[in-house]
C-alpha cells in the first residue's frame, strides 16, 4: 500500500498546492525564449520547477548529482517524511528503491560535451561528471543520499521510466523481496530533450507567446508536446508492516 507521497512540479511542490492547482485548472507552462533564439528551435515553452532549495544538502552527497537527481532527492525527502519514516530506518536491508528517468542530467551532458570538444581532450573534466549524466543517476544517487542498503533498481524507458519504477517496487514488495520500496521518477527541463521532439515536429511551437494555452492534447488546435520537469516519489509498504 502507499504510505507516503512527495513531489515537486511546475504547479507546486507539495500535495496541497498541486491538488488545488489541478482542481482549479491552473497550468505551469512558461515561455523559454532562449530555445528559439539561441538554438533555432520551434518550441519555446516548458514546465519549470521553482521554489525548491538544495543549499542545505551536504556537499559530499550532492557533488555527484545533476538537477534531475536533486529534484528526485527533494521529492524523496518529502515522501519519506509523509510515511513517518526516520532516516536511520532506511538502511534496513529490507528497504529498497526503484527510480527512473529518461536519461541523466541533460545540462551536465551538455557541459561535459562542450568542455571535451572545446579542448579536444579530457583535461579538466571532473571525476563526478559521468555520475551526473549516467542513465541511472537518480537511483544511484538516491541510494547513496538516503543510505539505502536493500535492493536498488534503476529504470530507463523514456516516458514510462517513473511508472516502470513504481511497478518494479510493487513487484518487489508483492513477491517478498522487500518490505518497503521508495519509488518514482524525475526529469529536468533542457533544450536537448525538447530538441528531440522539436526535430520530429512533435513539440508545441504555435503558443510560444501564450504558454498557458498549451499543451492541449484533446483539442483540435493542439500542436504538440511540451517538455516539463519535476519529480514524484511514493513509499510502498507491505500491508502488515504499514499497519
Amino acid at each position: 500500500m502507499i504510505t507516503g507521497m512527495g513531489l515537486c512540479s511546475p504547479i507546486g511542490n507539495d500535495l496541497e498546492t498541486v491538488t488545488a492547482a489541478l482542481q482549479s485548472g491552473t497550468g505551469g507552462i512558461v515561455a523559454v525564449p532562449e530555445w528559439p533564439q539561441r538554438y533555432q528551435m520551434g518550441t519555446g515553452v516548458a514546465g519549470l520547477v521553482s521554489g525548491v532549495e538544495f543549499r542545505d544538502y551536504p556537499r559530499r552527497k550532492v557533488r555527484t548529482m545533476g538537477r534531475v537527481a536533486l529534484l528526485a532527492a527533494y521529492a524523496g525527502e518529502r515522501a519519506i517524511a509523509d510515511a513517518g519514516l526516520e532516516r536511520e530506518q532506511l538502511s534496513d536491508g529490507r528497504i529498497g528503491l526503484a527510480y527512473g528517468s529518461t536519461h541523466g542530467s541533460s545540462a551536465e551532458t551538455e557541459a561535459y560535451c562542450r568542455e571535451v570538444f572545446k579542448a579536444d581532450n579530457l583535461e579538466g573534466i571532473s571525476g563526478s561528471s559521468f555520475l551526473k549524466f549516467m542513465s541511472h543517476t537518480c537511483a544511484a544517487n538516491l541510494a547513496e543520499f538516503f543510505a539505502i542498503r536493500g535492493r536498488v533498481q534503476p529504470t530507463c524507458s523514456a516516458c514510462t521510466s517513473g511508472s516502470q519504477a513504481i511497478g518494479a517496487g510493487y513487484e518487489a514488495v508483492a513477491h517478498g523481496l522487500a518490505d518497503l520500496m521508495i519509488v518514482g521518477g524525475a526529469e529536468e527541463a533542457h533544450f536537448i530533450p525538447a530538441g528531440v521532439f522539436d526535430v520530429m515536429f512533435a513539440a508545441s511551437g504555435k503558443y510560444n507567446d501564450r504558454p498557458s494555452a498549451t499543451p492541449r492534447p484533446f483539442d483540435a488546435a493542439r500542436d504538440g508536446v511540451v517538455i516539463g520537469e519535476g519529480a514524484g516519489t511514493l513509499v510502498l509498504e507491505e500491508y502488515e508492516r504499514a499497519r
